[in-house]
């Protein structure tokens, strides 16, 4: 081979172009290599930034939410408290000011503590204990910082570990002046900087990620991962102290960090407050994806040299080496394209899913629009001549049918974004309290608001177990309507009460006490919301909760707001009571379970099986009727399906008893024992077809039953269509195969 190599011009050739391809390889693998770090360097650099700007805003947020909540207490408190030191330190045996400031703090979750302080550097209010503990906070910086001077505005003080709780600290303080202008004392809320480091252990980030919170001066405040013998000291570099100092924001290569590690730093000043948040991230953690490719790329040179290297030794070799690699990569390719496949294949299945849900929630009430058509249909093609005007009817159901399943279309595209609930143990007095400042902005100075203090912060008020984020908005739309009720202005009263329900109530005696007849023996939280508004009359107080039901000009109300309040007390377990008289205003009345002790266990979702009798639904030929005509009692709710089957069923020869309800087939059928077959629909208000068929065959064994159900999971309807005599039919069912099911029964 040397020898040839010697004399073969072409082969010298061959080589030194392998030569050149080879040093280009590796030069070109180099450059790939360094401009894939760079770029993933970049990457990430990009990322902290995002994240930084997004937790410094957050923080911002939190710091700023106790600042107003700071000052309004300070601007809260009454002029005769004001007039001097002394007048200021009376308020230490004011437990109504320590209820407020209780209240204050638990509307705010990063809020650790509330304090009065005197003009003397004593504690004279504190919600963590009343009457305030004896101490003496003169010493502290923010008394220092504002004892001689009013700044206008919140003071941020330097950290330091609380009195009370030995906890590293953070204050912030607005001065109270007298009419002089003097020091009359302070308002100061305390945030624990703990907080900010359970914030950061919560968010789900990438591995080797680091938060922390810094003074300006380099102080490290609060860190996660935690490192709990650096908090309260200055933690950083003199290098990364000089680049807090001087800039608001940038991003540098630390490689010893606070924890040792070598990281790649974000941060970011707050606005307004001498603070600084830092976001980091390992650089092995960084580089960890530009290695792998790195270790791929090199791979896939050092393969690509040893081919070239073999196509100058032995084309064969060549050959071969170039048909492995191929391989390799067709099979890479495969793999990505299966993975694909199967992604795609689980999202479609989570969108099936998800269809079906949507799907068998409004299935009943698509089939009993169906149900209507098809049974008004029968009749028009029925054999025997029919009277124009039964004709009309008929076709007039019809038309009313397909109308509704337009309607109800738009329902449903309507309350496609439902959103479960989040029920926590919520203290509702707080709450309304809570929510004060939001309603006066909401609804104008020319609308009062009262809330009841005898019933809205009673002790006896136990929590609620309910959303509180749902509440707030149920809260938000009730005042709403109210403000709408009261164009000139008026009055808006909110009461919160606790009752208890020791058995069901009848619906009369619900009526004279007050409470909502749907409500379970049990306590409640009662929230009452009470306007001077103009009222409704009868027929609009009848409908109001019913959904898009609306009086208010289009564009003004979608007509969902008191049924969404209604679903909320009903699906966490409560129930609402609406009070209206025309002139007199409206009163609207949630009811809300009493928090439990323990939390309460999460019902396992149900899932969707098919009923055996699915495929009994139509018969081939009808067995003849008997020779005395069937007496049958038809119960469905949905008038339209009720007159449409009814009609059917009496142009065959029998007779047809109809009834809305469970409660009226069932005295119907007490009253009057000639009735021969009942004919129920499932899904009725109050009690459904199972619970009617149940107590109907618990008095008459013998009564044959067929229940028509709309839904597209009938689970619960398998055990009860084994008994004999009750069959289970689904809808839409054909009118020829109903009067089938009656024949064969009978």
């Amino acid at each position: 081979m040397l020898r040839l190599l010697r004399t073969s011009r072409p082969l010298q050739r061959i080589v030194a172009l392998g030569g050149v391809v080879l040093a280009g390889l590796c030069g070109g693998t180099v450059a790939i290599l360094d401009r894939l770090h760079d770029e993933t360097v970049a990457e990430a650099t990009l990322g902290l930034r995002t994240l930084n700007a997004s937790l410094a805003e957050q923080t911002a947020r939190t710091i700023e939410g106790i600042a107003l909540t700071v000052d309004g207490i300070a601007e809260q408190i009454p002029a005769e408290y004001r007039r001097s030191p002394e007048a200021f330190k009376r308020l230490q045996g004011d437990r109504q000011v320590y209820e407020i400031l209780q209240a204050k703090a638990s509307s705010l979750p990063q809020l650790e503590a509330l304090s009065l302080v005197a003009a003397d550097g004593s504690l004279i209010n504190f919600t963590r204990q009343f009457p305030a503990p004896a101490l003496d906070l003169s010493q502290r910086d923010y008394f220092r910082v504002l004892k001689d001077k009013d700044p206008g505005r919140v003071h941020v003080s330097r950290p330091a570990k609380s009195l009370a709780t030995g906890e590293w600290t953070l204050y912030i303080a607005r001065r109270v002046n007298g009419p002089d202008g003097g020091l009359s004392g302070l308002a100061v809320g305390a945030i624990r900087l703990s907080y900010f480091e359970q914030f950061y252990r919560s968010l789900h980030v990438t591995p080797g990620s680091g938060f922390s919170l810094w003074w300006r001066d380099g102080m490290l405040l609060a860190r996660f991962p935690a490192v709990p013998d650096k908090v309260g000291t200055i933690a950083t570099s003199p290098e990364v102290t000089e680049r807090i100092a001087r800039h608001e924001a940038g991003t540098y290569a630390s490689p010893r960090s606070v924890d040792g590690e070598d990281r790649i730093l974000s941060f970011q000043v707050l606005r307004n407050y001498p603070l600084v948040v830092g976001v980091s991230r390992t650089r092995p953690e960084i580089l960890a994806r530009w290695e792998s490719q790195a270790m791929v790329i090199a791979a896939a040179g050092l393969v690509s040299a040893v081919a070239l290297a073999l196509m100058l030794w032995a084309m064969a070799r060549q050959f071969l080496a170039y048909e492995t690699a191929n391989r390799a990569l067709s099979e890479r390719r495969q793999a990505v394209e299966a993975r694909d496949e199967a992604e795609e294949h689980v999202r479609q299945l989570q969108k099936m899913e998800a269809l079906g849900q949507l799907t068998g929630g409004v299935a009943h009430d698509f089939n009993n629009l169906l149900q209507a058509v098809r049974s008004s249909l029968h009749l028009l093609e029925a054999g025997g001549e029919l009277r124009a005007a039964e004709s009309r009817r008929a076709l007039e159901v019809a038309g009313q049918a397909v109308d509704r399943g337009a309607t109800l279309t738009q329902h449903l595209l309507a309350f496609a974004r439902r959103q479960r609930l989040a029920p926590a143990p919520v203290d509702l007095g707080a709450q309304v309290a809570g929510m004060a400042t939001l309603l006066e902005r909401t609804l104008g100075g020319a609308i009062r608001i009262r809330i009841d203090r005898d019933a809205a912060m009673p002790p006896a008020v136990p929590p609620a177990l309910v959303d509180p984020h749902q509440f707030d908005i149920a809260l938000l739309n009730l005042a709403i309507n109210a403000r709408d009720a009261m164009p000139d202005g008026g009055t808006l009263t909110i009461a919160v009460t606790s009752l208890s329900v020791k058995g069901r109530v009848a619906e009369d005696k619900a009526a004279e006490e007050g409470i909502s007849p749907a409500l379970a023996p049990g306590g409640y939280v009662a929230v009452t919301v009470r306007d001077s508004g103009t009222g409704m009359p009868p027929d609009v107080l009848a409908r109001a909760c019913e959904p898009f039901f609306t009086t208010k000009p289009v564009g003004q109300g979608s007509g969902l707001g008191l049924s969404m309040v209604h679903g909320l007390t009903a699906q966490s377990g409560g129930g609402m009571r609406l009070e209206s008289h025309l002139g007199l205003g409206t009163a609207v009345t949630l009811y809300l379970p009493h928090a439990p002790v323990d939390p309460p266990a999460h019902p396992a979702a149900c899932t969707s099986a098919g009923t055996p009798a699915d495929a009994a639904s139509a018969v081939a030929e009808p067995p003849p009727l008997p020779a005395a005509p069937a007496r049958v009692l038809l119960v469905e709710d949905d008038a339209l399906v009720r007159m449409a089957n009814a009609a059917v069923l009496a142009e065959a020869g029998m007779t047809v008893t109809e009834a809305a309800t469970g409660e009226e087939a069932l005295a119907l059928l007490e009253a009057d024992d000639g009735i021969g077959i009942l004919v129920t629909d499932f899904a009725m208000p109050g009690m459904t077809g199972a619970d009617l068929s149940r107590l109907a065959r618990h008095h008459r064994p013998d009564l044959p039953v067929l229940i028509v159900t709309g839904y597209a999971e009938k689970a619960e309807l398998q055990d009860l269509g084994t008994e004999p005599g009750i069959r289970i039919l689904s809808k839409p069912i054909p009118p020829s195969a109903l009067i089938g099911h009656i024949a064969a029964v009978l």
